[in-house]
């Protein structure tokens, strides 16, 4: 029986040589459909199987492509777009925890200003452009 397994195991390294195989990206793809595919087992998100189908197809052609500088690209834009959901969600819960002060952002640059709590009107230089704001806080 270990001879069937360990024959199986070198036919499948075989067929994967040369393969981009599964990376971080991959991962979240088949996590997301699995969550997509159980979802739609309930009868009000039946609609979501098309799309739990899609990704999986998406995931399998990324893990079986011999393209790697594509699939290199794809993972860094994943990259990208994940350290910014994390820094937002790590700014917001710092913004959320912090009841001293107030947080505005500047129309021109879009830098995100905090000043005190309680000191009625006040006016906002930002640090970037130094364009000022009046703000109650």
């Amino acid at each position: 029986m270990r001879g069937f397994f360990q024959r199986f195991n070198n036919t499948v390294q075989r067929f994967m040589y040369g393969r981009y195989g599964v990376d971080e990206f991959g991962s979240f793809l088949l996590i997301t459909g699995m969550v997509l595919a159980f979802l739609s087992l309930f009868r009000l998100f039946f609609w979501l199987s098309i799309p739990a189908l899609a990704i999986f197809i998406w995931s399998y052609v990324r893990i079986f492509s011999k393209n790697f500088a594509k699939r290199q690209s794809e993972l860094a834009k994943y990259w990208r777009i994940r350290s910014r959901v994390r820094d937002k969600l790590a700014f917001w819960k710092s913004k959320m925890k912090d009841k001293n002060h107030r947080y505005y952002r500047c129309k021109l640059c879009r830098t995100v200003m905090r000043v005190p709590r309680g000191k009625g009107k006040i006016e906002i230089t930002c640090p970037k452009c130094r364009s000022k704001i009046i703000k109650k806080t």
